[in-house]
């Protein structure tokens, strides 16, 4: 397993809490992981027929209520050990990538209302991932006694928590400066 695959190690990382099949895996990087970090299911069940071929995880059919047997994995002794051995590598450099970003930066071909509306978009999701993060940091503290692993839980919210509230301060800020910037220049035409 490449140091590079960090899908790898997310699917490691939910296995080694509970047992689940892939469909299982998607829901819960969608739900608990997405807000920084995506895993599509192109590289779920790739990662999944590696790891288990590694000795990673192992997968046995459980009968299905609501249509075909499935899948369900669970993490191994091997699994565990290299899911704690890339745990305790440094944090690589983070790389981000903020289309919005761009789309700013060359926000001057095209008109100042386009670019507002691509910003005000980019606040609005912004407030409604904020929200979405306060929910889960109320179910948080509520549990966050009852196992350790839901004061690192709570820590990945927090972090996130603010990066939104920096978004949604960004946008409104940016569009400010825009709508000032333009009714400026039409004043002194």
């Amino acid at each position: 397993m490449t140091r590079e695959n960090i899908p790898q190690y997310i699917i490691l990382g939910l296995l080694a809490h509970e047992d689940m099949s892939g469909y299982d895996l998607k829901k819960k990087i969608d739900l608990m992981i997405s807000q920084f970090w995506e895993v599509g299911y192109g590289q779920i069940y790739p990662n999944l027929k590696v790891l288990e071929q590694e000795g990673a995880i192992t997968g046995r059919s459980e009968v299905s209520d609501l249509g075909p047997d499935r899948i369900v994995y669970s993490i191994t002794d091997k699994g565990r050990g290299q899911l704690a051995d890339w745990l305790r590598q440094p944090v690589s450099k983070e790389h981000v990538r903020y289309e919005i970003l761009l789309k700013t930066f060359f926000g001057g071909l095209l008109s100042p209302a386009d670019t507002r509306e691509k910003i005000a978009d980019f606040g609005r999701r912004s407030t409604e991932s904020f929200h979405l993060l306060e929910q889960f940091e109320q179910n948080l503290l509520e549990v966050l006694p009852n196992d350790p692993d839901h004061l690192y839980f709570y820590l990945t919210v927090l972090f996130g928590k603010k990066v939104y509230q920096a978004y949604h301060d960004w946008a409104l800020e940016a569009d400010q400066l825009i709508e000032k910037y333009f009714e400026e220049s039409l004043r002194n035409k």
